[in-house]
C-alpha cells in the first residue's frame, strides 16, 4: 500500500551555495559529502530526494524532522536508497513506513526526485 508520495525539483546552483557558505554540513550527512565529492548534481538530487521523502510524511522539514536526518546513499551501481534517522525514522514508523523507493534525474541546470513511500 502507498503510503504517501513525493517530487521535487532543484537547481543545481542553489547547492553549489550551501557550499560556499559551508551550511552543506548541515544538510548532509558526511558520508553524503564523500559520495558526492565535488559534484554539486549529486549533492542537490539528495537534497531533493529528501524533499521529496518529507513530502511522503506529509509533514515537510517541520516537527524536529532536519535534513540530515534523512540520509541518501548509493549502492555499488550508483542507485540511490534512504537511511532514516531520528525524529524523521521516528516520523516513517508512525505512519506504518515499511520502504521508501527514490529515484532521481537531472539536467545541465536542474534535478528532479520522486520519493515513494510503502506501508
Amino acid at each position: 500500500m502507498i503510503i504517501g508520495i513525493g517530487t521535487d525539483l532543484l537547481e543545481i546552483n542553489r547547492i553549489a551555495n550551501t557550499r560556499k557558505n559551508h551550511t552543506a554540513e548541515r544538510i548532509f550527512t558526511e558520508e553524503e559529502l564523500r559520495q558526492a565529492s565535488d559534484k554539486d548534481s549529486m549533492l542537490a538530487g539528495d537534497f531533493a530526494c529528501k524533499e521529496s521523502v518529507v513530502k511522503c510524511f506529509g509533514t515537510g522539514f517541520s516537527d524536529g524532522i532536519r535534513p540530515a536526518d534523512i540520509e541518501i546513499l548509493r549502492n555499488e551501481k550508483g542507485k540511490p536508497y534512504v537511511v532514516l534517522h531520528g525524529k524523521a525514522l521516528e516520523k516513517y514508523e508512525e505512519l506504518g513506513g515499511k520502504n521508501i523507493l527514490v529515484s532521481i534525474t537531472d539536467t545541465r541546470d536542474l534535478v528532479s526526485a520522486m520519493a515513494v513511500m510503502e506501508g
